[in-house]
C-alpha cells in the first residue's frame, strides 16, 4: 500500500487522505457555494490551490486536507487552477489567495507563478 509523506515525518495512506479531505469538505460546505474563482456559477466541487498530486510530491500531503488550500470551484475554474502557468488563471478571483498560499508552502512553484 502506498503511503505519502507529511512534513512532520508521518506517512499516510490514500484512504487516510480521502477520509480527512472528506471531513473538511463536510465542515466547509453545508450548502452549494458559488465558484470562488469566477464568482459566476455554482460550485460543483472543490479545487486545491496547490494540487493534491503536487502536495504529495512535496512531501506535504497534509495540505490536501488543509481548508486554506481549498476553494469551491466550477469544473472550468478547477481546470484553470491546475494550469497555474496560464494567463487565464491570473484572471481568477482567487488568484491572489493562490499566490499567498503557494508562497507559504512551495516557494519554487511560487517563483514560477510570478
Amino acid at each position: 500500500m502506498n503511503k505519502y509523506n507529511c512534513s512532520d515525518g508521518s506517512r499516510i495512506s490514500q484512504a487516510g487522505i480521502d477520509r480527512r479531505r472528506s471531513e473538511v469538505y463536510r465542515k466547509l460546505y453545508d450548502y452549494v457555494p458559488i465558484c470562488a474563482a469566477c464568482g459566476l456559477t455554482r460550485s460543483c466541487g472543490t479545487a486545491h490551490l496547490i494540487p493534491q498530486m503536487h502536495c504529495k510530491h512535496l512531501g506535504k500531503t497534509e495540505l490536501i486536507w488543509d481548508p486554506n488550500n481549498m476553494v469551491p470551484a466550477c469544473n472550468v475554474c478547477n481546470s484553470l487552477l491546475e494550469s497555474y502557468k496560464s494567463k487565464e488563471v491570473k484572471k481568477l478571483l482567487c488568484y491572489e489567495r493562490m499566490l499567498e498560499f503557494t508562497k507559504l508552502h512551495d516557494n519554487e512553484r511560487y517563483q514560477r507563478m510570478i
